[in-house]
């Protein structure tokens, strides 16, 4: 591998040479996401009379750089604060019935399960959880046969936070684009990492925070509709800025307006919705597919060294030895995780324990030194 061109590299320079594995938990952001967020700090000291057309252009080019991630268009993209509220949007604003069912994996995180069952709970719905495979393999054929006329829809997260296990999203989107169950994809476990188109994959919903592959602040998401899911899903959280006459104060037309947003109740995170923006920039500048490529070189040369040392590797491998997303978990048949853990993180490499074993999640700009780095803090221990 090639060292990635210093221009990137400097921009997560740290001053105390920590080696970030943890870009799956809460990653860094880029030195230019920091300036942006300073900048516009400042200018929001200095304005008077305070000049709000700045800031909605601030949110307008926010929400072209999310559009161009996503493969939709600008005005199809609402801001939230996470992956849990844009997920909440859509559970709370579907017409449910009891006997309605949702049909989604036995590996989803808290957020994309939480909000389901919480929904079952009061609205008597079937939570369908399909069992993964012995591999932690998720079968998209196994989730397809779930579906039955009573689902509402079908969620699942497009890489699994805890194996790194991922799915075919097409597949599953082309199923059931003549359907009526509407395909829910939390996102925020390759958004950013790994190339994603809404239309082509079929996406009625998609939900993703910034902080992780997206390098972002925490406190910034974004949330997707497609024409059926907006057609489908109605705003149960109301404010001044999701009326049809956002705006004009003295004669209120309580009627969500039209489009994705009558999602968007009130002030906005423009600070949150910038630095957003300036990350993906980033990783637009650089290319998505070659973000996922270097990903995937680094994963399979960690894999390598792992396994020529002993280590098992437990997320789901390519005939290539590559995990299918930017999450690697592996463990050791005698050393336990938490002594694993404790070494790592005490020699500056972050990582999470995750699934039985340590998750690295590394992501494009690190290259064949820190891989060299982090094996060879793993060779002081004792065998």
């Amino acid at each position: 591998m090639e060292p990635q061109p210093s221009i990137f590299r400097k921009e997560f320079a740290r001053s105390d040479a920590a080696i970030c594995l943890n870009h799956a938990g809460i990653s860094p952001i880029p030195q230019r996401t920091a300036r942006v967020i300073t900048d516009l700090a400042h200018f929001m000291t200095r304005q008077q009379p305070f000049r709000y057309s700045h800031l909605e252009e601030t949110l307008h080019q926010a929400r072209a750089a999310c559009a161009h991630l996503l493969g939709c268009r600008s005005d199809e993209i609402a801001f939230t604060r996470n992956t849990s509220e844009a997920l909440s949007l859509v559970a709370l604003g579907l017409d449910w019935r009891p006997g309605d069912e949702i049909v989604t994996t036995d590996q989803e995180f808290p957020s994309n399960l939480v909000v389901w069952l919480d929904i079952a709970r009061r609205k008597g719905i079937k939570v369908h959880q399909v069992a993964s495979q012995p591999d932690r393999r998720v079968s998209e054929e196994a989730l397809l046969e779930r579906v039955n006329a009573r689902t509402r829809l079908l969620t699942i997260s497009s890489v699994q936070y805890g194996s790194g296990a991922a799915v075919d999203l097409h597949r599953i989107g082309t199923a059931l684009k003549q359907t009526d169950t509407l395909f829910v994809v939390d996102a925020v476990q390759s958004l950013g990492a790994m190339p994603l188109d809404v239309n082509t994959m079929g996406i009625d919903a998609l939900a993703a925070g910034g902080h992780k592959w997206m390098l972002a602040p925490e406190g910034c998401g974004l949330f997707y509709l497609s024409p059926k899911g907006l057609a489908t899903i109605e705003p149960r959280v109301m404010g001044w800025h999701s009326v049809i006459n956002a705006g004009d104060y003295t004669h209120l037309r309580i009627e969500p307006r039209n489009g994705i947003l009558r999602f968007e109740a009130g002030t906005h995170n423009v600070i949150g919705a910038a630095a957003l923006a300036e990350s993906i920039t980033l990783l637009l500048e650089v290319g998505i597919p070659e973000v996922w490529h270097r990903i995937r070189t680094i994963n399979r040369m960690f894999t390598l060294q792992l396994q020529e040392r002993g280590y098992r590797i437990l997320s789901p491998l390519g005939a290539d030895h590559t995990p299918p997303s930017g999450i690697l978990v592996w463990s050791h048949p005698t050393r336990d995780t938490a002594t694993l853990h404790r070494h790592l993180l005490a020699h500056r490499v972050e990582q999470i324990p995750r699934s039985g074993g340590i998750r690295f999640a590394p992501h494009f700009y690190q290259d064949h030194t820190d891989i060299r780095k982090v094996m060879a803090i793993l060779d002081q221990l004792a065998p």
